[in-house]
C-alpha cells in the first residue's frame, strides 16, 4: 500500500503540478518581439498547432535560437492557461510554448 501511495504522489507531482502554471509566470510578449530558446539541447518542439503531442512536432529547435513572434494563443488546461507562440524556424511555421523561451519568469 505504501508503494501505491508513493507512486500516486510522484504521479501527481509529474503530471498535475506542471499544468498548474499560469500567465502570472510569463512576460508580456507582443507580436514582432524576439524570444530566445532556453531549454537545453534540442528539447523544444516546433508544433503544427499549440500543445501537440510527442511525435507530432514539425522539428526541434536548439537552445540559443532567436525567433520572431508571429502569433500568440492561450490554451486552457483546467484552471490554468499556457501561452503558445507562433513562429517560423528554418522556413517551417509552428508553435512553441512560452516556457521554452527566455520570456518565462
Amino acid at each position: 500500500m505504501r508503494a501505491f501511495n508513493y507512486f500516486s504522489s510522484l504521479l501527481l507531482l509529474l503530471v498535475v503540478v506542471p499544468c498548474m502554471a499560469s500567465d502570472d509566470y510569463v512576460s508580456e510578449v507582443k507580436l514582432g518581439d524576439n524570444v530566445t530558446i532556453v531549454r537545453p539541447g534540442n528539447v523544444t518542439k516546433l508544433c503544427p498547432y499549440p500543445d501537440c503531442r510527442q511525435g507530432q512536432h514539425v522539428t526541434r529547435v536548439p537552445k540559443g535560437t532567436v525567433l520572431k513572434v508571429e502569433g500568440m494563443m492561450n490554451v486552457r488546461y483546467g484552471d490554468s492557461t499556457m501561452k503558445w507562440l507562433e513562429t517560423i524556424y528554418k522556413d517551417k511555421r509552428g508553435w512553441i510554448s512560452i516556457y521554452d523561451t527566455d520570456q518565462a519568469k
